[in-house]
């Protein structure tokens, strides 16, 4: 990727709100203090920090007046309770589009002191806006590495870049898609022929990015022969600028420098190679990678890392919920052999209805898990009113009625799942109030119970239990009818009306891949959230510093 198309990423491909983002992430690192950042024009915060008491910008800025602040586009305000109330002006496209604005802890303690820490902080707020503005203006142009300008709008580039690869990947997706979105990303910030990602295990794919001169696996044999190299293996990195000369130059004559990284966790996950560092364009030969090459590069090594060790630990608490899940049905079904199959008939309907009712994709993975899980409570009743064939008393009706809380607890610890849990306790609430376990009403009972509900109910009367034989459709759809508003939500009883075929086909099946892709959908609801400070904690402050 050629260094203009590099300028025009960091100044169309990012919105103003991630511009914001980063702008206060490197505003927070440089003077230790979190900042608020706005958009000049509207007004609207860009971005607030967490936890604390969003600044405002200082001088009387209003939106749409700067108030001389485009003549000097730095404030710094006088000392009001041990802080400067500082501001700052963002650019974008060199227009004046962003504020930034902080309250910044004063050190000095007498009159003179204050004046000339306002007048230092003046100066440091200036130079750091000036480096800022100089960074969002015209296309990157080649410099030594030693030059300050292109240094700090490389690390202005890598922090844009990551603040909006973060808010992209989500460990619950193809872990493919998203190492190819991270290598990627990096690919676009060093200029490099080639940049590969192999993974450790032979099983995983090698992603590729750029020239694809070498086969994946002649990466993989690259990779593997480079960590047998001792000053590799001990140091993580390897800058290779003479490959020719090399004792793999022989194997692949076609690379002529190399830059390896090693991806490690508790143990080894795989190798990022960088191959062939272009000299300028038009230009066949190569110049030497630099410490700051791998500086530049680390901290997208560093979310490889981070992304491989969350979809290791996914996997795992997948395959773990999977068990369990399973395990929780078969329990109930042990214990009332006249519903077995019961739960998973009410999943299964319940996400008919959720279809009907225009509900996304994650939504309705919810509904077939809490349908599985619904009963789970009844594990708690005792079998003799389980399966009791006779009329129950109040007394163990009454003990019935525990089994939504009784779930409830034993599911409440499941944190991953732990959104599901209204579907269980609030399955046998009614419409009009008079269900149970809290008497909830109307809307006030979460649209997952309610949907639960009439799925619950519709299986109930039409399988055979103890003390009755199944009730006849006809039966249980004039039952339906008849309770829609007092019962049952109405809303949810004329999705059951469009789609009851659908509903009266389902027949009782195996627990399989539908709960592996429930469960891909109900633990995703979490992105991965790394912050950008995190990981562009791995770019030290001598980053393009060799």
């Amino acid at each position: 990727m050629s260094s203009t198309t590099i300028a025009k990423l960091g100044r169309h491909h990012f919105s103003l709100a991630e511009q914001g983002r980063a702008l206060a992430v490197v505003l927070a690192e440089e003077f230790e203090t979190p900042f608020a950042v706005y958009d000049t024009e509207t007004g609207q915060p860009l971005h607030q920090p967490k936890d604390t008491e969003p600044a405002v910008p200082a001088g009387g800025w209003a939106h749409g007046n700067l108030d001389g602040l485009e003549e000097c586009p730095v404030h710094v305000g006088p000392l009001t309770d041990g802080r400067y109330p500082i501001t700052m002006l963002g650019y974008r496209e060199g227009k004046p589009r962003m504020i930034a604005a902080a309250q910044v802890p004063a050190l000095a303690r007498t009159a003179p002191e204050v004046a000339q820490e306002q007048k230092r902080l003046h100066r440091w707020l200036l130079a750091v806006c000036t480096r800022l503005r100089q960074a969002d203006q015209g296309p990157v142009r080649r410099r030594p590495d030693g030059d300050p300008d292109a240094q700090f709008k490389t690390a202005w580039e890598v922090i844009l870049t990551l603040d909006h690869l973060l808010r992209h990947v989500r460990i619950h997706r193809d872990p493919l898609q998203s190492q190819e979105r991270i290598l990627q990303a990096a690919f676009g910030l060093l200029r490099v022929r080639t940049l590969v990602w192999v993974p450790r295990s032979a099983d995983a794919p090698v992603v590729i990015q750029g020239d694809r001169f070498l086969s994946s696996w002649d990466c993989r044999q690259l990779a593997t022969l480079l960590n047998q190299n001792a000053e590799f293996q001990a140091a993580r990195m390897l800058l290779c600028n003479d490959f020719h000369g090399s004792e793999w130059g022989q194997r692949y004559p076609s690379i002529r420098n190399l830059m390896a990284l090693t991806v490690a966790d508790q143990g080894l996950l795989g190798w990022v190679l960088a191959l062939d560092k272009p000299a300028e364009a038009g230009s066949d030969g190569v110049v030497p990678f630099r410490r700051s090459d791998a500086a530049l590069l680390t901290p997208f090594v560093g979310l490889l890392q981070l992304h491989q060790r969350g979809s290791d630990r996914y996997r795992d608490l997948k395959e773990l919920l999977v068990g369990l899940t399973r395990s929780l049905t078969a329990a109930i079904d042990a214990k009332d052999s006249y519903t077995f199959g019961h739960s998973e008939r009410v999943a299964r309907s319940a996400v008919e209805l959720g279809r009907e009712l225009g509900l996304h994709e994650e939504e309705l993975s919810d509904i077939y898990l809490a349908g599985l899980l619904h009963d789970i409570g009844k594990i708690g009743v005792p079998d003799a009113i389980l399966g009791k064939k006779g009329p129950l008393t109040d007394e163990e009706f009454e003990q019935i009625k525990q089994h939504p809380t009784i779930g409830y607890r034993i599911l409440a610890d499941l944190k991953p799942i732990r959104h599901l849990l209204p579907g269980v306790l609030y399955h046998h609430e009614r419409y009009d109030g008079k269900g149970y376990p809290e008497g909830l009403a109307g809307e006030a009972i979460p649209l997952l119970a309610r949907v639960l509900a009439v799925a619950d109910s519709y299986d109930a009367m039409s399988t055979a239990r103890p003390y009755r034989t199944a009730m006849p459709h006809p039966r249980v759809e004039e039952i339906l009818r008849s309770g829609s508003g007092s019962q049952w939500d109405p809303r949810i009883i004329e999705a059951f009306l469009r789609c009851q075929d659908k509903v009266r086909e389902i027949r009782q099946r195996g627990v399989g891949e539908s709960l592996r892709h429930a469960l891909d959908d109900a633990l995703g609801k979490d992105q991965y959230s790394v912050s950008v400070a995190a990981v562009a904690g791995a770019l030290p402050p001598t980053a393009a510093v060799e």
